[in-house]
């Protein structure tokens, strides 16, 4: 029996269609994803669909031997670092600002890589070349204050206005697992086993209400304020920027004049304090007679009392249709839905906390810790109350140092040391410009670093004790 040309129409028609999909699919397959995403309601993405549907989350094991936990195999070749890729070679007196490129991997811990060839220049809010600039502040015109000073603070005469603020919570510490073997970034491998004296922790991140305490009782300047700028998230360039008169008390650029004692500080009082340098943390810690928490001391309260835990509050990003955490819906750097109710920061407790009663550990602000950052640190981390690796073996970036200053009604670009050497330090938690397609910083295995001296829109920090 022959089958009828019809027949053949719309077989033709069944196989055109398969490799107009197939095609369409490969080639437009991020918003092909979107579009599923946004008509069924959920993440189906390639990228995380198979974390959906994790075991549910165990309670922590008890402390086991050493020996327990041998190194896997596929560990054993060398884990590069990023120190070399990260290296800035600044042009001097030419080159304003440097649009750095990332993949999403990498954009979602601040992670640049120089580009090679000629840097593209953005001419806006990067008031760098002894030039007038837009610029969002009326400097000091001192020319005395150095970058780094070494500046003698006193501590506190009465904590317990400061404990009110930010209630401490006591972590019973023991062993866990830390690190994830199936993270798409190396340095969060391998799975190790780390075991933590008991320590206590800021059931949130410090606020712009304790740091304002801080800069009353001790008359302190932040490193952004000292050096007339920090780093700002352009949302419609797509990149980071450094921004001229942006500071903790100033945050966004439209409150220039306002100054730490304003009223735009006191409604800003329940948000994460920003823009603020792991020094500028360290003088904070010193003050209130707390430290910086160690990375491991971060993840083990991350984790909850749990085992594997994808995210702080559990495997799943959502619990009944409810975010759980301030961070990027949708494809970074492109699209974001503000699905959550937060384009930037959020008020502290604005969402749950996790089971140990700690709150945005996930998303909000990236958090300093106290130990330097190394890629393959995991591979040989001890055993006990890890603190992270040496100086000398500690990863760095090659960073040029300069102050912008006014002078006769024009903002220029003043150099000091030029380039320096500055350690990465450790940050955690991931912020509200973290995704899922870029790895999701809110992860409680995901690493973030930083130099220490630099300051970000979306970088603060909690202490511990």
């Amino acid at each position: 029996m022959k089958r009828s040309s019809d027949d053949h129409g719309f077989l033709k028609l069944i196989v055109w269609s398969i490799l107009f999909l197939t095609v369409t699919l490969i080639v437009w397959h991020r918003d092909v994803f979107q579009l599923f995403d946004r008509f069924f309601g959920t993440t189906i993405s390639p990228v995380i669909a198979e974390r959906l549907n994790e075991p549910l989350v165990k309670p922590l094991k008890p402390i086991g031997k050493r020996n327990d936990f041998i190194l896997p195999e596929e560990y054993d070749d060398e884990i590069g670092t990023s120190s070399e890729a990260a290296k800035a070679d600044v042009l001097r007196d030419t080159v304003r600002f440097q649009t750095v490129h990332a993949t999403p991997q990498q954009r979602y811990a601040n992670r640049y890589v120089v580009p090679t060839g000629e840097p593209e220049i953005v001419t806006r809010g990067a008031a760098l070349n002894r030039r007038e600039i837009p610029s969002l502040a009326v400097l000091d015109g001192s020319r005395s204050i150095p970058f780094e000073r070494e500046v003698v603070l006193p501590k506190t005469r009465d904590r317990s206005k400061l404990d009110a603020m930010a209630p401490m919570v006591t972590l019973s510490g023991g062993s866990f697992q830390m690190g994830n073997n199936n993270a798409m970034e190396h340095d969060q491998k391998p799975l190790h086993l780390v075991r933590l004296e008991p320590f206590r922790m800021d059931c949130h991140e410090v606020t712009n209400r304790q740091f304002h305490l801080f800069v009353q009782e001790t008359k302190y300047q932040t490193i952004a304020e000292q050096r007339g700028w920090s780093y700002v998230f352009d949302f419609e360039r797509k990149v980071w920027m450094r921004m001229v008169g942006v500071c903790w008390w100033n945050p966004s650029g439209k409150n220039p004049h306002g100054g730490a004692n304003s009223a735009n500080v006191v409604a800003m009082y329940d948000f994460p304090v920003v823009h603020v340098t792991w020094e500028d943390a360290q003088a904070f810690c010193y003050w209130s007679g707390k430290r910086l928490p160690s990375e491991a001391e971060w993840e083990y309260a991350a984790k909850g009392g749990y085992v594997d835990a994808l995210y702080p509050w559990g495997n799943q990003r959502q619990i009944n249709g409810r975010f759980m955490a301030n961070y990027w819906q949708g494809w970074y750097p492109n699209e974001n839905s503000v699905a959550d109710g937060f384009l930037l920061s959020s008020p502290v407790t604005s969402f749950p906390a996790n089971q140990y009663g700690l709150y945005d550990l996930g998303g909000n602000v990236w958090e300093w810790c106290g130990d330097r950052y190394r890629a393959d640190y995991y591979r040989r981390s001890p055993l006990d109350n890890p603190l992270g690796p040496s100086p000398e073996e500690s990863d760095s970036a090659s960073i040029t140092l300069f102050r912008v200053r006014k002078e006769n009604g024009r903002y220029v670009e003043e150099e000091y040391e030029g380039v320096k050497e500055i350690p990465f330090r450790v940050l955690r938690g991931g912020s509200f410009l973290s995704a899922e397609n870029g790895d999701a910083g809110y992860r409680t295995a995901a690493r973030g670093y930083q130099p220490q001296s630099l300051s970000f829109s979306d970088v603060g920090f909690r202490c511990a004790e």
